[in-house]
């Protein structure tokens, strides 16, 4: 059986009209489940690929979005390059991946070439919103917020406070008294609210920010983090429990440790931030803040789409909550969700916009 090549054709075998078939295409519009699921049905049957090319021309832009990571080799972040590009698949949309490696000039140049493209919209991780280029484009900050800002464009942020704080919080709960925070200074607006966060729970235990160890790192690797405890143990500095603002960095301490002949838990205790795979396979197990990628990835690509359609979001920031995952590196034996007092929360649960900010507490 001939297969449908044109919008006209897969109309006629969906008994719609063509600009049916387009609205069910480009999410835009009014069309039943019922029309919406016939259409994708003869779509896939036939292997139907719309002709971006030409309405590109038509419209003066691709259907083509530009996602700015600041380092693709971390987990967490591919983590959320590979939903979002899923997500984004399924609505019709390519992605263009660009590296920044934490580089301000690089991504200045990124931004550049992407909007020369004439993308459809930006996805960035990233904290600086000052780029004149951008102008009225679509653009989803996601993960940082911004040190300033210059653009317009919808933030989505996790509790970076709350997840200090719970972290920290193990530590603490779990007999901790001479705690050492390790972050990052390369993304100061995250690691800065999670150290806010870090000093909260110390406070609660009468603990003073003087009396714990703040060591900061150039960039967020395993071997810069590797280096940094390597330098605390030579130092002969006296600590029980380190809070590591990633995964990442979690993961060079507790090789560190292990270096030294040192025992997670029996000798030190260890939290991380972010519970992506790394937590996961690095031994003993890692407990670790979990930030909900599904739902970051989810509404980034809804307020995308949304923007891209000449609608207003809802509101202009989002802040998703954030839990403590426990393994073996706190507790042995641990395994599961701790409780969240402050914030009764389940991470997967959707909340609402708010005018001004989206706080997705229940």
């Amino acid at each position: 059986m001939k297969k449908a090549k044109s919008i006209k054709e897969i109309a006629e075998l969906a008994g719609v009209s063509t600009a049916t078939v387009s609205r069910v295409i480009n999410q835009n519009g009014r069309f039943s489940q019922e029309t919406e699921a016939r259409v994708r049905s003869i779509i896939a049957q036939n292997d139907y690929v719309p002709n971006m090319t030409a309405k590109g021309l038509r419209t003066n832009r691709t259907r083509v979005i530009g996602i700015m990571v600041p380092d693709i080799t971390n987990p967490h972040f591919s983590s959320i390059v590979l939903k979002l590009e899923m997500n984004l698949f399924r609505r019709g949309y390519s992605c263009l991946i660009c590296n920044t490696n934490e580089n301000a000039d690089l991504e200045k140049k990124h931004v550049q070439s992407l909007t020369a493209q004439n993308v459809s919209g930006i996805v960035m991780i990233s904290s600086t919103r000052n780029y004149a280029e951008l102008g009225a484009l679509p653009v989803v900050y996601l993960d940082r917020p911004s040190r300033s800002g210059g653009n317009s464009g919808v933030m989505i942020e996790s509790d970076n406070v709350m997840g200090g704080y719970l972290a920290t919080r193990e530590l603490l709960n779990a007999g901790c008294r001479k705690v050492v925070i390790l972050k990052c200074l390369s993304n100061d607006t995250n690691q800065a609210a999670r150290y806010e966060g870090f000093c909260q729970a110390l406070m609660e235990k009468g603990i003073t920010e003087e009396e714990a160890l703040c060591v900061n790192l150039n960039e967020v690797s395993i071997a810069a983090a590797r280096k940094a405890t390597l330098e605390l143990l030579d130092a002969k500095s006296v600590f029980d429990g380190l809070m590591c603002t990633t995964d990442t960095v979690a993961a060079g301490v507790v090789i560190a440790l292990r270096e030294r002949g040192l025992q997670v838990p029996h000798d030190v205790l260890v939290t991380g931030f972010d519970d992506c795979q790394l937590a996961v396979v690095c031994g003993p197990g890692l407990t670790s803040v979990r930030q909900n990628v599904d739902e970051m990835a989810r509404l980034a690509t809804e307020l995308l789409l949304k923007m891209i359609r000449g609608e207003r979001p809802g509101s202009v920031y989002y802040r998703l909550p954030v839990s403590v995952t426990v393994r073996d590196s706190t507790r042995p034996g641990g395994m599961g969700l701790t409780p969240t007092p402050l914030h009764e929360t389940v991470p997967e649960q959707k909340g609402t916009a708010g005018q001004e900010s989206t706080e997705y507490f229940n």
